[in-house]
């Protein structure tokens, strides 16, 4: 496995483990406040941490292949093209450190949730048809996600996704071609997503707001 690194995420709230040659996208363009995005250039990889407001009325048996659906959309990706569409739900072993925390590293603040185990974890896989640009139609690359959904005992109120995008196979005219250097082995693509679950940590808890009664 490639070399990594902690990297704090949401100003040091919380931390995971990342292979060294990720930087963060941030530097060079605009990322979404609830999303903190690392890419690789060299392998075309990228890992994204997202905390989203608790989707109540989809069950856990839902959520993976939900959220799954709701990044293809995003990715421009109809569900027509995407394939070896797999889910599978996580042990508490796959997630130490959300696993009955300890007393929190920084108090939570008045109004803030206190420390709560991760109560439900799941992974779906699958590849997805995807353009680097809205302007490649036509040229998408072959895209492995791995998706990861977390949700949190109440009161905590937000969903915390862990997704990996690795590409695996390149269409000619795609822009990546230029850039990407060599591709993740299918073993490679799968370390990456477990060791960034496995490596996820809380350390303050006023990222999160307690959910609404």
């Amino acid at each position: 496995m490639a070399a990594t690194r902690t990297v704090d995420l949401y100003g040091g709230a919380m931390r995971i483990c990342l292979p060294q040659t990720m930087t963060d996208v941030s530097a060079f363009r605009q990322v979404p406040d609830n999303q903190e995005v690392y890419a690789d250039v060299d392998t075309g990889a990228s890992v994204i941490v997202e905390l989203l407001r608790r989707q109540a009325s989809v069950g856990n048996a839902e959520a993976g292949v939900f959220f799954f659906h709701d990044l293809a959309k995003d990715n421009g990706c109809p569900p027509e093209c995407i394939s070896q569409e797999e889910t599978f739900t996580l042990p508490p072993s796959a997630y130490p450190h959300l696993v009955a925390p300890p007393d929190p590293v920084v108090p939570a603040a008045c109004g803030s949730v206190a420390p709560q185990s991760c109560d439900f974890a799941c992974i779906t896989t699958g590849l997805q048809r995807i353009s680097k640009f809205s302007n490649e139609s036509g040229k998408e690359n072959a895209v492995f996600v791995g998706l990861a959904v977390l949700r949190f005992t109440p009161p905590v109120s937000t969903e915390v996704l862990v997704s990996v995008s690795c590409p695996t196979w390149l269409h000619p005219e795609s822009s990546e071609v230029r850039v990407v250097k060599r591709l993740l082995s299918e073993q490679e693509r799968l370390q990456l997503l477990q060791t960034a679950v496995a490596s996820l940590e809380i350390v303050e808890w006023g990222l999160f707001v307690p959910e609404e009664e």
